[in-house]
């Protein structure tokens, strides 16, 4: 099941292969101190292997013993009080998992008689995560995917600095 080179952890038991977070190599304009002398440079960007789906998730928490219906119902139950609680204002604590706030933004104004309500941006919503995940975005490994992405060979129109999604 796993080979001698995997680093393993064990969480109530069960043996899970911590993976690696795969990246590739992106040239990009450098907007640092020193773009006069490198005026660009290469950063990494996260490849992504696929999405796990809601379903999926479901489940994975049914094989802890929760029905997936069960948990869809308090997942659907959580999402609608967030909102609320977000509208009111208020941070909103998710247990371990995190906090949520919102995060708000405007154009600016000459004097406060000027500034208007119309002129805040539609409001972020900004996760901060709890304990466990902090832990584990310290913990992230990371490996090299693919060949450097340059401006002239990334696909598409070749325009801007950013490779293009396909």
């Amino acid at each position: 099941m796993f080979s001698k080179t995997d680093e393993v952890i064990s969480i109530n038991t069960k043996k899970i292969k911590i993976m690696s977070v795969k990246y590739r190599l992106v040239e990009r304009n450098n907007m640092g101190k020193d773009k006069e002398e490198t005026p660009k440079k290469l950063y990494a960007q996260p490849v992504y292997s696929d999405l796990v789906g809601f379903e999926e998730l479901l489940g994975e928490i049914s094989e802890a013993g929760i029905p997936s219906n069960q948990v869809k119902g308090v997942m659907d139950r959580m999402n609608y009080l967030i909102k609320k609680h977000l509208a009111a204002g208020r941070r909103v604590q998710f247990g371990e998992f995190g906090n949520f706030r919102y995060g708000v933004g405007s154009t600016g104004a000459a004097e406060k008689e000027e500034f208007q309500t119309n002129m805040i941006k539609i409001p972020r919503i900004i996760f901060s995560p709890g304990a466990t995940l902090r832990k584990a975005r310290k913990d992230a490994n990371f490996e090299r995917k693919e060949e450097i992405v340059t401006k002239n060979d990334g696909g598409g129109n070749g325009g801007g600095d950013r490779p293009e999604i396909e």
